[in-house]
């Protein structure tokens, strides 16, 4: 049937979901706990969603609630919900006055029935001092007694003031009554949900205040401790003894404090946090992986059976989320409906406790969520005002699936420096803050070995020197880090001196079980020789080996390596630029200066060089790195690197080779060249006036780069072409995408590279989804996945053109 206008008209503001927001909704009344809690003394059935959204949060004009009011936001949420009517006319709301029980029985039985609990006739429940109090106290004290939620009979003292420890039995009263969180077992025993459904945790389970421990009965005890657990309360003060790994907690709650109404409006909603309470009308909240859709009647009443259209856009695309006329711009739909911005059979569907959720991966910069309801068939319109939530990226839970473990370094280190090495957490999308649960710090534990160099085998020893036992906790940033250092240098007077500093690691608490390297692949770290670290009193070049003729020496100590500028350019007939930088390091990852390095082409060209380099079709301006003639030798900075600029003209695709070598580095300084060398004896020839006979000599070295840098020059692409390929490279900022193949885990068909070029006048789908926006497709737009396209073959020329391209994101 046709849905009631309420939920339709209603006007339901919208909300900003940010993280510290989120935190301070569960902060504890009174002081700020002094030191974090140990991981496991956090609260483990905090609510993820909040009942004071939208409309409940509303300024309801007490005036001596300010803006700045600490409870302001809890003070206009329970008065939404009826929970309070002011003081004196209506127009204030007294939040420093301390709460008597009497009122405090007239609260918890509004807000049970704001929750929807049914406290029945008022009966007499035989408390022999409530005669005087206004009528609605003796019926509200009455009705929770005979409830079952306060205790009955004898003396209720309804003049007295409310202490900590008799909220914690007001609030658990409500709960148990009004929350699937909170319950008792058979033998009347309070227990809280469990991780897994139908699971109950008992009091022995829940962290515990030493103050309250030790002052209140045992009942009492476990109800404190349970708001503990809820995130209702966090304590009120630093207790005088502090130790963050063992109970109890290092916070005071202060069961004898009294509480005064702006401190009892927090504690009242973040008690209907874990309740079915939420705005009247359509209302949205993330939980940190779901976008929560609720529905709710004019008595904040679940309802049940109601379609929910929802729709979303990145928030920096927000301006362009509707038209001129209020109808949908550039926005995607949220969850399964099949028509966007119009309440169909397909869009998400309220169950009992008048709640849909779809699930949602919060983007970086963040998602605004639209949502709001009608008779199907309905559409959004001036007649439409749906809810609105901004959700930032940080809000989202995102669960860590592997560590990558990094170093700035190499395999070897002076001795006496130290070496770190970092662990971030990551999930599909990049690093995280948080372990494999999304919410909480990682723990890894570890064995660091270390093994001196035996001179007298060549090796290093197999008995280690020493072990160290390893432990890491993630900090705020999903972050730890590893110090390697070797012990003191044994003998100054030597050189050579040596230790191996070896680490395994393995996953702990929370912690996911995969390692990858800088690029991503798979690391073992149950094995030792996967991260070894060498600290040594060694020239940074001490390898030499013997030469043929006039050929310069090598050395295993020298890397050279060669990294383009881009790895993936649009190739042009009239020539396409690129650069590309030669570095040379010593074996500790030094640069070496004072060198002359070269830069060579698998397509170079083979004719001699000039200045300016000749534009050859097919080729490159640099020498060819097989043949032709000797390429131009520069020097290296002070960085040890030389950046070499080039041309490369091509009208077909073509994958290039680059090559960097070091050349003639005479190493020891001694000024012997290769042609110089006695190769049998290794002497150099007499080049010295002032000495007789040859002396002994090393010829320069020469070191051909091992890993050379692989270049992708792509032509665009065309009709002709299958679509269908995989993502290689995207540059956002140039509006280009890189394709090739059809299977994800291949390297790029050589020479086959496509590009396409693309703007926000074209159309963009992405599977599973159906239609996206230009910022929608952009933040998708990740290398592997798969991408189908279809030109406009029409008449129309430039960005006037609409083609049509469809992402398949990388399962």
């Amino acid at each position: 049937g046709p849905m009631p206008q309420l939920v339709k008209k209603r006007r339901s503001g919208w909300a900003v979901l940010a993280t510290g927001a989120l935190v301070a909704s569960l902060l504890a009344v009174g002081a700020s706990p002094a030191g974090a809690q140990d991981y496991s003394a956090r609260a483990d059935n905090k609510a993820l969603t909040s009942a004071c959204v939208g409309d409940a949060l509303g300024d309801q004009m007490f005036t001596d609630v300010s803006d700045m009011h600490t409870f302001k936001d809890a003070i206009n949420c329970i008065a939404y919900y009826g929970v309070t009517n002011g003081t004196g006319d209506g127009s204030t709301y007294s939040p420093n006055q301390d709460v008597i029980r009497a009122e405090m029985a007239v609260f918890i039985a509004r807000a049970a029935g704001a929750a929807g609990v049914d406290l029945g006739d008022a009966m007499d429940a035989g408390f022999t001092d409530i005669g005087d109090v206004w009528a609605e106290a003796q019926d509200a004290i009455n009705r929770l007694a005979s409830k079952g939620m306060i205790a009955s009979g004898g003396a209720y003292r309804p003049g007295d003031a409310v202490t900590r420890a008799e909220m914690a039995s007001f609030l658990i009263g409500l709960l148990v009554k009004a929350s699937p969180d909170v319950s008792t077992s058979s033998a009347g025993a309070l227990q809280l949900a469990g991780a897994t459904p139908g699971s109950v945790t008992m009091s022995s389970a829940w962290n515990w205040f030493g103050d309250a421990r030790a002052t209140v009965p045992a009942a009492n005890d476990a109800e404190i401790s349970a708001l503990y657990e809820l995130g209702v309360t966090d304590g009120a003060s630093a207790a005088a003894v502090q130790d963050p790994t063992k109970a109890p907690l290092d916070v005071n709650y202060e069961p004898g404090g009294t509480v005064n109404r702006g401190e009892m409006a927090a504690f009242i909603t973040r008690a209907l946090a874990h309740t079915s309470v939420r705005p009247a009308g359509v209302s949205a909240q993330y939980d940190g992986s779901d976008v929560v859709l609720s529905v709710r009647d004019d008595m904040f009443q679940p309802m049940s059976n109601v379609l929910v259209d929802a729709f979303l856009t990145d928030t920096g695309a927000v301006d362009l989320a509707f038209r001129a006329n209020d109808t949908c711009g550039e926005v995607s739909k949220l969850g399964g409906g099949q028509h966007l911005c119009e309440v169909d059979g397909a869009d998400p569907l309220t169950g009992g406790d008048g709640d849909a959720s779809v699930a949602h991966t919060v983007p970086r910069g963040g998602t605004t969520v639209w949502a709001w309801t009608g008779d199907t068939g309905d559409t959004v319109g001036s007649g439409t005002d749906p809810y609105r939530v901004v959700i930032p990226y940080e809000a989202g839970l995102r669960l860590a699936s592997q560590a990558k473990f990094t170093t700035d370094n190499v395999g070897k280190a002076h001795m006496g420096t130290s070496v770190v090495y970092t662990l971030q957490l990551e999930d599909g999308d990049g690093a995280v803050t948080s372990g494999s649960d999304g919410r909480n710090a990682a723990k890894y534990s570890g064995v660091q070995r270390t093994y001196a160099y035996d001179t007298a085998t060549s090796a290093f020893s197999t008995t280690a020197l020493s072990v160290m036992p390893v432990s890491l906790t993630t900090d705020s940033d999903g972050k730890a880090t590893v110090t390697f250092s070797a012990p003191a240098d044994p003998d100054r007077t030597t050189k050579g001196d040596k230790f191996r500093v070896t680490l395994t690691l393995a996953a702990g608490d929370n912690a996911p079980t995969g390692f990858v390297d800088a690029m991503g692949g798979t690391l073992d770290l149950t094995a030792e020789a996967t991260i070894a670290v060498v600290f040594s009193t060694q020239a940074g070049v001490t390898a030499f080996t013997a030469h043929s003729g006039a050929t310069p020496a090598t050395s295993s100590d020298i890397t050279v390596s060669v990294k383009a500028a881009s790895g993936y350019l649009g190739a042009a007939a009239r020539g396409a630029s690129n650069r590309a930088t030669v570095t040379v390091t010593d074996q500790y990852g030094d640069p070496i200066t004072g060198v002359k390095v070269t830069l060579t082409s698998s397509d170079g060209t083979t004719t001699d060089g000039a200045t300016p380099p000749v534009i050859t079709p097919g080729k490159s301006t640099l020498m060819a790195t097989t043949s032709g003639p000797a390429p131009r030798e520069l020097a290296v900075g002070r960085d040890g690197s030389f950046s070499f600029g080039y041309v490369f003209t091509s009208s077909v695709a073509d994958t290039e080779t680059l090559t960097g070598s070091l050349v003639g580095y005479d190493h020891d300084g001694d000024g012997c060249s290769a042609a110089q060398i006695d190769e049998s004896g290794h002497r150099c020839q007499d080049v010295d006036p002032n000495t007789i006979g040859d002396q002994p000599g090393t010829a320069p070295i020469t070191v051909v780069g091992a890993t050379p840098a692989v270049v992708q020059w792509a032509t665009a692409a065309t009709a002709n072409d299958t679509t269908g390929q995989i993502v290689r490279a995207v540059d956002t900022d140039t509006n280009t995408i890189f394709v090739s193949g059809t299977v994800a885990t291949d390297d790029p068909v050589a020479d086959s590279v496509r590009v396409l070029y693309y703007d926000s006048n074209d159309r963009f789908n992405i599977t599973g989804q159906g239609a996206s926006t230009y910022a929608g497709f952009e933040r998708a737009l990740k290398v592997g996945a798969t991408l189908a396209w279809e030109f406009d073959t029409s008449a129309v020329t430039g960005t006037r053109k609409v083609n049509e391209y469809t992402l398949t994101p990388a399962s």
